[in-house]
């Protein structure tokens, strides 16, 4: 079976994504920001109201790609529980090839689809009524193993050698890296230094292919942390301390994340478990309606919905209170919440985006009289005390 969306309408929320992102936007040119500390480069980069113009090697290849398949080689960009994600270039997609073995699992790719497309639906519906700055990239469709046969026969040449077996896909649009200048100033808490230095290690980092696919999950949750060298920047973790540090907006990312848990608990019914929040780009739009990939906003992504669950609706209030704390309190979720009492400031944003977005959601779907959602943030606060303290 294949689930798909059309490709109109994935082309729509990238458009509609890309035209809301140039209100009250700050353009930035990467030639200026090389001229400033790493500190300063991250703090400028690394908002909501940033657009970098970069004239990057990615951007390059991208368009050179479009017209050109034989240019369109397919890259591994990333790795999670179900499968390994590959870009082919020039394409606005990428696909999760499902690991052998996997699909027998009750968390399986086909799983995770169910629930991206799920997830998906219900942040395009409440994004505006929230006001959610969190962006959920669109699952494009979901291709079982014996009904590919036209995709693997153009993708078998290209693919990494080790990974030229069938098995189910899943494609979605993709979420742009980091452009080199951000990348550049990540590398300086690596050695503890305040400004980028050209040296053979920090040269290596650059140009290690997996270095270039970098997105950084944002640590709300974990004040400090280690860095390690050896670990690819794909998924550089970006500590709370260090964000204050910088200077960057914790409040705002605070209150993001507070709306996108509502919007997952109350507008799909589903747990988050498991979730993560990343800095990464996406392109603008040109006048004719084409994505500029030399101009890349920076934007806050949700993604990895593999280990989540739906959770009724119809169910008693205090199950459905149950699902969605225990959820909270387990595995990296709470890497990314803020911790209620150690770092009371960015948890009562969260709390107050959590409410507001909440309550206009169970509003909307006529739930508010069944469902508090104060009374669940206090239980969740009290769930919180007993387990994680």
């Amino acid at each position: 079976m294949i689930l798909n969306i059309s490709d109109e309408s994935t082309q729509s929320t990238a458009s509609s994504i890309a035209r809301n992102a140039q209100i009250a936007q700050r353009f930035i040119d990467a030639t200026e920001l090389a001229m400033m500390s790493d500190s300063t480069i991250l703090k400028q980069s690394l908002s909501l109201k940033s657009v970098i113009s970069t004239t990057s090697s990615f951007s390059r290849r991208f368009q050179e790609a479009q017209s050109r398949p034989d240019l369109q080689d397919i890259h591994q960009i990333g790795m999670g529980l179900q499968g390994v994600v590959f870009e082919q270039v020039g394409k606005e997609f990428v696909f999760n090839k499902e690991k052998p073995g996997n699909e027998s699992r009750p968390s399986n790719l086909r799983h995770e689809y169910k629930i991206h497309l799920d997830i998906s639906v219900a942040f395009e519906r409440y994004r505006r009524m929230t006001e959610t700055e969190v962006i959920v990239s669109k699952p494009m469709d979901f291709m079982q193993t014996e009904q590919q046969s036209s995709f693997w026969d153009e993708v078998f040449p290209k693919i990494p050698p080790d990974y030229r077996t069938r098995g189910d896909i899943m494609k979605m649009q993709r979420i742009l890296p980091l452009p080199k200048i951000v990348r550049r100033a990540l590398i300086a808490p690596l050695y503890g230094r305040e400004r980028y230095l050209e040296t053979p290690e920090t040269k290596g980092l650059l140009d290690n292919p997996q270095n270039k696919h970098c997105l950084t999950r944002i640590y709300l949750g974990k004040a400090n942390g280690p860095y390690h060298p050896e670990v690819p920047l794909r998924n550089f973790p970006l500590y709370l301390d260090t964000m204050k540090k910088i200077g960057i907006e914790t409040t705002r990312l605070a209150t993001a994340m507070g709306k996108s848990y509502a919007t997952l608990h109350w507008g799909s019914g589903v747990n988050g478990d498991d979730v993560e929040f990343v800095f990464g780009t996406f392109a603008l739009e040109t006048g004719e309606d084409q994505l500029h990939l030399q101009r890349r906003a920076i934007g806050i992504f949700l993604l990895d919905f593999g280990q989540c669950e739906l959770v009724d609706l119809s169910e008693d209030p205090q199950t459905v209170y149950q699902a969605f704390k225990g959820a909270m309190v387990m595995g990296d979720n709470q890497s990314f919440i803020p911790h209620f009492s150690n770092d009371p400031e960015p948890f009562a944003a969260f709390k107050k985006g959590y409410i507001e977005a909440g309550n206009v959601i169970l509003l909307d779907k006529g739930l508010n009289d069944i469902f508090s959602v104060e009374n669940f943030m206090q239980q969740y606060e009290e769930y919180a005390e007993d387990f994680l303290c």
